[in-house]
């Protein structure tokens, strides 16, 4: 056995490094959200749902638990029981605001369906009543359900102190040390800020600066202007070139979104595929046909799938319409943790020449980079089948490992290869490669309608101030040399737009156009592996690494942090 002699003050710093990991995980915030229905029926609370769930009755300030529920001929009914300790203090909540919970209360609060009566409607309850309750008499029901996007951010400050405060590596491994990340955004909802997503992930260079297209569902604006903020989370400078708001104003029956170049597009039907297989041949549609959280992780067994360089993929199988010339293929889904730390895990190869390695890179031609990128398949590579066999389309590029995004993409079926199905109809088939566990995806459908009227409102920035009181307002208006530059851990600005006019007929949906890149704040102590570092030249070899990595992890039972987003 190896021994790892410490001195003194290294023990006192590993006895540190236990009671922070301690505290860190023992005390993450998980938070939800609520869930107002305000017209209750027995559909709202269904036997299949709800009624298996934790029902808690409101009368006034009093709250019981509904013990043996059942619901006939618009009534509900059940034992009145005293509410258990543990759930006193989610008995009531924020509707509009941030709500948190204990790791250990996770089932016990995702599982509560609350419900409020009208008061005046029914006599007063009391404990051990068994009680029949026309649904008429309800003002509200409410359900907790997980805040996945403030969940994943309030894990990114643990990250920080740790990967600041511990230079010691120990024999149980923690994932999120070496997490790195792109701007937060922070949207605000009436009176807090809301995280929502990350930009230009991936744009570690500057070379590799890029535009994104953020979609900010449920963002609207107060006293006619909407208000987020940009954040360094973690070890980085962050180089931040543009940030304009696009409002676009669409029909209230379809979906808009943008695609990779900025080009936006409407989705009107949407279809699930009739088959998602992996490349081992399992059924994956069940994962895939609704978003839900329960994702394909592309983390299939090498032995299984025969892929030399552990490669994962994904077959789908779409019904077309007659007459359609393009798709859209639309999905939902987001980089892993555990391919943000693998990565980190080879910049560690350069040493102490990592950061003449960032400045190289910057020089370099971004063509070079990015073919890399997708040999590797960082990207989630993307293919139609054809008469000649599989045709690359496009790739959906990185967005960062701490949140999903819906995304899309134009695909020409001029090339399809179609397969006539029951009914006369017909069927093409996608292909989607990525590294092994380098995504997470949640859905995935296609839509083959014409894309409708829409109109876009490009919102630059009406004031834009750092947390120091600094006006970076100009830096982020155009598209030019200026940036808005984010040195240290913590940095915040708080940009201002000012809402549109409204469209008579028309909704609006809300995206943050931004353009820049991000360089990590790395300082490795030893020479770099050079023999290592040659072999990621090869196509595939970071995927292979990635999987050696996992396996290493498996057969030493190591611990891995591997999804903030799922607690």
């Amino acid at each position: 056995m190896k021994r790892i002699l410490l001195s003194r003050a290294s023990k006192s710093v590993c006895i540190s490094v236990v009671f922070i990991f301690m505290s860190i995980f023992q005390g993450c915030m998980y938070y939800y959200k609520v869930q107002t229905v305000t017209r209750v029926s027995p559909e709202n609370i269904n036997t299949g749902d709800s009624l298996n769930k934790f029902l808690i009755l409101h009368q006034g300030n009093s709250a019981w638990r509904i013990s043996n529920p059942d619901i006939a001929q618009n009534m509900l009914s059940g034992n009145l029981s005293v509410l258990p300790n543990n759930c006193q203090q989610y008995k009531t909540n924020h509707p509009n605001g941030s709500n948190r919970y204990k790791r250990d209360d996770r089932i016990l609060v995702l599982d509560q369906v609350h419900l409020y009566l009208q008061d005046s409607l029914v006599p007063e309850f009391k404990t051990g009543d068994h009680v029949k309750i026309d649904f008429s008499a309800f003002s509200k029901a409410e359900r907790y359900i997980k805040a996945k996007g403030r969940t994943a951010a309030s894990w990114v400050v643990p990250a920080v102190v740790v990967g600041l405060g511990i230079a010691l590596v120990t024999t149980t491994t923690i994932a999120v040390l070496t997490k790195s990340s792109c701007p937060l955004v922070y949207i605000k909802k009436d009176s807090s800020f809301n995280f929502t997503g990350e930009i230009f992930g991936g744009a570690i260079y500057s070379s590799l600066e890029r535009h994104d297209y953020l979609p900010l569902p449920g963002f609207s604006p107060s006293k006619n202007r909407y208000e987020l903020k940009i954040t360094n989370g973690l070890p980085e400078i962050q180089y931040i070139n543009l940030s304009e708001l696009w409002i676009v104003n669409h029909p209230e029956n379809v979906k808009a979104l943008p695609d990779r170049q900025g080009l936006i597009h409407t989705i009107e039907m949407p279809k699930v595929p009739t088959e998602a297989v992996s490349l081992a041949n399992f059924d994956i549609l069940p994962l895939i046909q609704t978003k839900d959280q329960l994702c394909f992780q592309f983390d299939e067994d090498a032995s299984l799938t025969g892929d030399t360089c552990a490669f994962n993929t994904v077959f789908f199988t779409f019904p077309v319409q007659e007459n359609a010339d393009i798709g859209k293929l639309v999905i939902c889904a987001g980089n892993s943790m555990w391919g943000d730390y693998t990565f980190g895990e080879l910049t560690k190869l350069f040493g102490n020449r990592y950061e003449e390695f960032i400045r190289w890179q910057g020089k370099r031609p971004p063509d070079k980079t990015l073919q890399w990128r997708m040999d590797q398949r960082f990207p989630l590579m993307v293919y139609l089948e054809t008469a000649s066999g599989w045709q690359f389309v496009d790739y959906f590029d990185l967005i960062g490992p701490l949140g999903v995004r819906d995304m899309i993409m134009p695909i020409d079926l001029s090339m399809a290869l179609f397969t006539k199905t029951s009914g006369n109809g017909r069927s093409i088939r996608i292909k989607l490669e990525s590294g092994f566990k380098f995504w997470d995806l949640d859905y995935a459908a296609m839509d083959f309608s014409m894309d409708t009227l829409f109109m876009v409102d490009y919102i630059q920035p009406t004031s834009a101030f750092t947390e120091s009181g600094r006006d970076v307002t100009q830096p982020l208006s155009k598209d030019d040399a200026k940036y808005y530059v984010q040195e240290k851990t913590g940095e915040e600005g708080l940009v201002v737009y000012k809402d549109s006019p409204e469209v008579r007929g028309m909704k609006k949906s809300i995206f943050l156009h931004t353009k820049g890149y991000y360089t990590h704040v790395r300082n490795y102590p030893n020479p770099p592996d050079k023999m290592k570092l040659e072999t990621f030249f090869i196509p595939g070899r970071f995927s292979k690494f990635s999987y050696e990595n996992y396996i290493s992890f498996r057969k030493n039972k190591m611990v891995f942090v591997s999804d903030p987003r799922v607690p």
